[in-house]
Protein backbone atom coordinates (compact mmCIF):
# COMPACT_ATOMS: atom_id res chain seq x y z
CA UNK A 1 0.00 0.00 0.00
CA UNK A 2 2.96 2.28 0.68
CA UNK A 3 0.97 4.46 3.07
CA UNK A 4 -0.17 4.41 6.69
CA UNK A 5 -3.15 2.22 7.43
CA UNK A 6 -4.69 0.67 10.52
CA UNK A 7 -7.53 -1.77 11.12
CA UNK A 8 -8.93 -3.23 14.32
CA UNK A 9 -10.09 -6.84 14.67
CA UNK A 10 -13.84 -7.37 14.77
CA UNK A 11 -15.31 -9.69 17.36
CA UNK A 12 -14.45 -13.29 16.49
CA UNK A 13 -17.69 -15.14 15.75
CA UNK A 14 -18.57 -18.18 17.81
CA UNK A 15 -18.67 -21.57 16.16
CA UNK A 16 -22.24 -22.20 14.99
CA UNK A 17 -23.94 -24.19 12.25
CA UNK A 18 -27.65 -23.96 11.57
CA UNK A 19 -29.51 -27.26 11.49
CA UNK A 20 -30.91 -26.64 8.00
CA UNK A 21 -27.34 -26.40 6.68
CA UNK A 22 -26.92 -30.08 7.46
CA UNK A 23 -29.18 -31.08 4.58
CA UNK A 24 -26.37 -30.55 2.08
CA UNK A 25 -24.19 -33.21 3.69
CA UNK A 26 -26.88 -35.83 4.19
CA UNK A 27 -27.64 -38.57 1.71
CA UNK A 28 -31.21 -37.52 0.91
CA UNK A 29 -32.60 -41.04 0.57
CA UNK A 30 -31.25 -41.98 4.00
CA UNK A 31 -31.94 -38.84 6.01
CA UNK A 32 -35.27 -40.04 7.39
CA UNK A 33 -34.42 -43.69 7.95
CA UNK A 34 -35.29 -44.65 11.58
CA UNK A 35 -32.07 -46.47 12.45
CA UNK A 36 -30.56 -47.55 15.75
CA UNK A 37 -26.98 -46.99 16.85
CA UNK A 38 -24.38 -49.41 15.49
CA UNK A 39 -20.64 -49.35 16.07
CA UNK A 40 -18.47 -49.28 12.96
CA UNK A 41 -14.68 -49.31 12.92
CA UNK A 42 -13.00 -47.21 10.24
CA UNK A 43 -9.33 -47.74 9.43
CA UNK A 44 -6.98 -46.78 6.64
CA UNK A 45 -6.77 -43.02 7.08
CA UNK A 46 -2.98 -43.21 6.63
CA UNK A 47 -3.27 -45.28 3.47
CA UNK A 48 -1.94 -43.54 0.35
CA UNK A 49 -5.13 -44.46 -1.52
CA UNK A 50 -7.26 -42.57 0.99
CA UNK A 51 -4.85 -39.63 0.99
CA UNK A 52 -5.11 -39.38 -2.79
CA UNK A 53 -8.90 -39.77 -2.72
CA UNK A 54 -9.37 -37.15 0.00
CA UNK A 55 -7.06 -34.72 -1.79
CA UNK A 56 -9.15 -35.04 -4.96
CA UNK A 57 -12.34 -34.31 -2.99
CA UNK A 58 -10.78 -31.23 -1.35
CA UNK A 59 -9.75 -29.96 -4.78
CA UNK A 60 -13.25 -30.59 -6.14
CA UNK A 61 -14.69 -28.59 -3.23
CA UNK A 62 -12.30 -25.66 -3.80
CA UNK A 63 -10.40 -26.47 -0.58
CA UNK A 64 -13.39 -25.08 1.32
CA UNK A 65 -15.62 -26.37 4.10
CA UNK A 66 -19.03 -26.99 2.60
CA UNK A 67 -20.80 -25.97 5.82
CA UNK A 68 -19.09 -22.87 7.22
CA UNK A 69 -17.24 -22.03 3.94
CA UNK A 70 -13.85 -21.54 5.61
CA UNK A 71 -11.18 -22.13 2.98
CA UNK A 72 -7.54 -23.10 3.11
CA UNK A 73 -5.34 -21.51 0.41
CA UNK A 74 -2.18 -23.34 1.52
CA UNK A 75 -3.28 -26.66 0.04
CA UNK A 76 -2.05 -28.08 -3.27
CA UNK A 77 -3.99 -25.74 -5.54
CA UNK A 78 -5.24 -22.16 -5.75
CA UNK A 79 -8.54 -21.37 -4.03
CA UNK A 80 -11.15 -19.52 -6.08
CA UNK A 81 -12.75 -16.59 -4.21
CA UNK A 82 -15.37 -14.23 -5.60
CA UNK A 83 -14.51 -10.76 -4.28
CA UNK A 84 -17.31 -8.42 -5.28
CA UNK A 85 -17.56 -8.69 -9.06
CA UNK A 86 -13.94 -9.84 -9.39
CA UNK A 87 -12.78 -13.44 -9.72
CA UNK A 88 -9.65 -14.06 -7.67
CA UNK A 89 -7.41 -17.00 -6.81
CA UNK A 90 -5.78 -17.18 -3.39
CA UNK A 91 -2.60 -18.84 -2.16
CA UNK A 92 -0.87 -18.77 1.24
CA UNK A 93 2.79 -19.69 1.61
CA UNK A 94 3.08 -20.51 5.30
CA UNK A 95 6.86 -20.70 5.66
CA UNK A 96 7.14 -17.12 4.34
CA UNK A 97 3.83 -15.99 5.88
CA UNK A 98 2.98 -14.56 2.47
CA UNK A 99 -0.56 -14.33 1.11
CA UNK A 100 -0.99 -13.95 -2.65
CA UNK A 101 -4.14 -12.96 -4.56
CA UNK A 102 -4.21 -13.40 -8.33
CA UNK A 103 -6.86 -11.22 -9.95
CA UNK A 104 -8.30 -12.85 -13.04
CA UNK A 105 -8.57 -10.79 -16.25
CA UNK A 106 -6.59 -7.88 -14.79
CA UNK A 107 -3.09 -9.34 -15.00
CA UNK A 108 -1.91 -8.29 -11.56
CA UNK A 109 -1.16 -9.96 -8.25
CA UNK A 110 -1.65 -8.63 -4.72
CA UNK A 111 1.16 -9.59 -2.31
CA UNK A 112 0.35 -9.50 1.40
CA UNK A 113 3.57 -10.19 3.32
CA UNK A 114 3.38 -10.49 7.10
CA UNK A 115 6.43 -9.64 9.15
CA UNK A 116 8.32 -12.10 11.34
CA UNK A 117 6.18 -13.64 14.07
CA UNK A 118 2.81 -12.98 12.40
CA UNK A 119 0.82 -15.76 10.76
CA UNK A 120 -2.61 -16.54 9.39
CA UNK A 121 -4.39 -19.45 11.03
CA UNK A 122 -5.70 -21.92 8.47
CA UNK A 123 -8.55 -24.41 8.96
CA UNK A 124 -7.71 -28.09 8.85
CA UNK A 125 -9.75 -29.70 6.12
CA UNK A 126 -11.19 -33.19 6.50
CA UNK A 127 -13.17 -35.31 4.06
CA UNK A 128 -16.43 -36.51 5.59
CA UNK A 129 -18.27 -39.71 4.64
CA UNK A 130 -21.98 -39.02 4.30
CA UNK A 131 -22.58 -42.75 4.69
CA UNK A 132 -20.52 -45.77 5.72
CA UNK A 133 -20.54 -49.04 3.80
CA UNK A 134 -19.69 -51.91 6.09
CA UNK A 135 -16.71 -53.90 4.77
CA UNK A 136 -15.82 -51.27 2.16
CA UNK A 137 -12.48 -49.43 2.30
CA UNK A 138 -12.54 -45.70 3.04
CA UNK A 139 -11.33 -44.72 -0.42
CA UNK A 140 -13.67 -47.09 -2.28
CA UNK A 141 -16.65 -44.72 -2.23
CA UNK A 142 -18.43 -42.76 -4.98
CA UNK A 143 -17.43 -39.10 -4.92
CA UNK A 144 -20.97 -37.98 -4.11
CA UNK A 145 -20.72 -39.82 -0.78
CA UNK A 146 -17.81 -37.61 0.27
CA UNK A 147 -17.68 -33.92 1.19
CA UNK A 148 -15.03 -31.49 2.47
CA UNK A 149 -15.51 -30.10 5.99
CA UNK A 150 -13.21 -28.16 8.24
CA UNK A 151 -12.16 -30.02 11.37
CA UNK A 152 -14.52 -28.00 13.59
CA UNK A 153 -17.54 -28.75 11.42
CA UNK A 154 -16.51 -32.38 10.98
CA UNK A 155 -16.29 -32.99 14.72
CA UNK A 156 -19.52 -31.05 15.23
CA UNK A 157 -21.37 -33.27 12.73
CA UNK A 158 -20.19 -36.42 14.48
CA UNK A 159 -21.34 -35.05 17.84
CA UNK A 160 -24.98 -34.42 16.91
CA UNK A 161 -27.32 -36.70 18.82
CA UNK A 162 -29.92 -36.90 16.06
CA UNK A 163 -27.57 -37.03 13.12
CA UNK A 164 -25.64 -40.30 13.19
CA UNK A 165 -24.02 -41.30 9.90
CA UNK A 166 -26.06 -44.06 8.15
CA UNK A 167 -24.37 -47.46 7.88
CA UNK A 168 -25.12 -49.76 4.94
CA UNK A 169 -24.46 -53.45 4.56
CA UNK A 170 -24.10 -54.61 0.97
CA UNK A 171 -25.49 -58.01 0.07
CA UNK A 172 -23.98 -60.43 -2.45
CA UNK A 173 -26.98 -59.98 -4.78
CA UNK A 174 -26.32 -56.23 -4.97
CA UNK A 175 -28.93 -55.32 -2.35
CA UNK A 176 -28.18 -52.66 0.23
CA UNK A 177 -29.59 -52.77 3.75
CA UNK A 178 -29.54 -49.86 6.20
CA UNK A 179 -28.39 -51.40 9.46
CA UNK A 180 -27.93 -48.39 11.73
CA UNK A 181 -26.24 -45.08 12.43
CA UNK A 182 -22.97 -44.14 14.11
CA UNK A 183 -22.80 -43.28 17.80
CA UNK A 184 -22.44 -39.50 18.40
CA UNK A 185 -19.06 -38.46 19.82
CA UNK A 186 -18.80 -35.64 22.37
CA UNK A 187 -16.93 -32.60 21.09
CA UNK A 188 -16.09 -29.26 22.65
CA UNK A 189 -14.00 -26.91 20.48
CA UNK A 190 -11.00 -25.70 22.46
CA UNK A 191 -8.33 -23.14 21.64
CA UNK A 192 -4.80 -24.54 21.95
CA UNK A 193 -2.33 -21.66 21.91
CA UNK A 194 0.40 -23.96 20.58
CA UNK A 195 -1.69 -25.21 17.64
CA UNK A 196 -2.58 -22.80 14.80
CA UNK A 197 -5.21 -25.23 13.53
CA UNK A 198 -7.42 -24.54 16.58
CA UNK A 199 -7.65 -20.78 15.98
CA UNK A 200 -10.60 -19.32 14.09
CA UNK A 201 -9.97 -19.80 10.34
CA UNK A 202 -8.16 -16.99 8.55
CA UNK A 203 -7.43 -14.96 11.65
CA UNK A 204 -4.19 -13.13 12.26
CA UNK A 205 -2.07 -14.47 15.11
CA UNK A 206 1.26 -13.46 16.59
CA UNK A 207 3.94 -15.53 18.27
CA UNK A 208 4.12 -14.62 21.93
CA UNK A 209 7.84 -15.19 22.45
CA UNK A 210 8.14 -13.96 26.04
CA UNK A 211 4.73 -14.74 27.54
CA UNK A 212 3.68 -11.08 27.54
CA UNK A 213 0.20 -10.44 28.93
CA UNK A 214 -0.50 -13.99 30.07
CA UNK A 215 -2.35 -14.63 33.32
CA UNK A 216 -3.47 -17.51 35.51
CA UNK A 217 -3.32 -20.98 33.98
CA UNK A 218 -1.93 -19.60 30.72
CA UNK A 219 1.36 -18.74 32.47
CA UNK A 220 1.94 -22.35 33.48
CA UNK A 221 0.79 -23.58 30.07
CA UNK A 222 3.21 -21.19 28.39
CA UNK A 223 6.13 -22.43 30.48
CA UNK A 224 5.20 -26.01 29.63
CA UNK A 225 5.05 -25.12 25.94
CA UNK A 226 8.54 -23.58 26.18
CA UNK A 227 9.85 -26.74 27.84
CA UNK A 228 8.31 -28.76 24.99
CA UNK A 229 9.92 -26.47 22.38
CA UNK A 230 6.50 -25.33 21.15
CA UNK A 231 5.58 -21.84 20.01
CA UNK A 232 2.78 -19.94 21.76
CA UNK A 233 0.32 -17.91 19.67
CA UNK A 234 -2.24 -15.24 20.54
CA UNK A 235 -4.81 -13.44 18.41
CA UNK A 236 -3.52 -10.18 16.92
CA UNK A 237 -6.05 -7.36 17.24
CA UNK A 238 -4.40 -4.65 15.12
CA UNK A 239 -3.46 -4.85 11.45
CA UNK A 240 -1.21 -2.02 10.33
CA UNK A 241 1.99 -1.36 8.43
CA UNK A 242 4.00 -2.61 11.42
CA UNK A 243 2.47 -6.03 10.85
CA UNK A 244 2.21 -6.41 7.11
CA UNK A 245 3.45 -4.97 3.83
CA UNK A 246 0.82 -4.92 1.08
CA UNK A 247 1.50 -4.17 -2.55
CA UNK A 248 0.64 -5.35 -6.04
CA UNK A 249 2.57 -6.23 -9.17
CA UNK A 250 1.08 -5.35 -12.51
CA UNK A 251 1.83 -5.75 -16.21
CA UNK A 252 1.45 -2.78 -18.51
CA UNK A 253 2.28 -4.72 -21.66
CA UNK A 254 -0.68 -3.86 -23.95
CA UNK A 255 -0.49 -7.31 -25.50
CA UNK A 256 -1.62 -8.79 -22.21
CA UNK A 257 -3.21 -6.01 -20.21
CA UNK A 258 -6.00 -3.91 -21.72
CA UNK A 259 -6.57 -1.95 -18.48
CA UNK A 260 -5.04 1.40 -17.61
CA UNK A 261 -2.84 1.85 -14.51
CA UNK A 262 -5.65 3.84 -12.86
CA UNK A 263 -8.14 1.03 -13.50
CA UNK A 264 -5.77 -1.52 -12.04
CA UNK A 265 -5.09 0.64 -8.98
CA UNK A 266 -8.82 1.02 -8.33
CA UNK A 267 -9.40 -2.73 -8.56
CA UNK A 268 -6.33 -3.47 -6.41
CA UNK A 269 -7.53 -1.10 -3.67
CA UNK A 270 -10.91 -2.83 -3.64
CA UNK A 271 -9.37 -6.33 -3.53
CA UNK A 272 -7.07 -5.36 -0.66
CA UNK A 273 -9.76 -3.69 1.43
CA UNK A 274 -12.25 -6.50 0.79
CA UNK A 275 -9.65 -9.04 1.87
CA UNK A 276 -8.85 -7.14 5.08
CA UNK A 277 -12.46 -6.48 6.06
CA UNK A 278 -14.47 -9.43 4.75
CA UNK A 279 -11.95 -12.27 4.83
CA UNK A 280 -9.59 -11.38 7.67
CA UNK A 281 -12.41 -9.68 9.61
CA UNK A 282 -10.86 -6.31 10.48
CA UNK A 283 -12.61 -2.95 10.50
CA UNK A 284 -11.30 0.55 9.83
CA UNK A 285 -9.98 2.80 12.55
CA UNK A 286 -10.26 6.58 12.38
CA UNK A 287 -7.55 8.86 13.69
CA UNK A 288 -8.01 11.83 16.01
CA UNK A 289 -8.98 14.01 13.03
CA UNK A 290 -11.73 11.50 12.17
CA UNK A 291 -9.91 10.51 9.01
CA UNK A 292 -10.09 6.87 8.05
CA UNK A 293 -6.68 5.27 8.15
CA UNK A 294 -6.13 3.07 5.10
Amino acid sequence: MNRMFQFHKKEIPSFEIKEDSLEQIEMAQMAKEPLGVVDVAQTGYDDQRWIEKSNSIKARDNYSCQLCHAFNPMQDGLVFVQQGKFETYHQYIADRSSYIIHVKNYDFTVNIDFYSGFHLAMPRLNVHHKVYFRNRMLWDYPDDCLVTLCENCHHYIHSLRNFGIPIIEEQSAGQKIYIGRTQPKPYMPKLDHTDLGTFHPLTLVKENRWGVGLKGKDVAAYEQAKNDNKKWYDYQDILDDNVVHIGYFKCFDPRWNKHTPDEIKKVADFIIQDFIENILGFSKISNENNEVLL
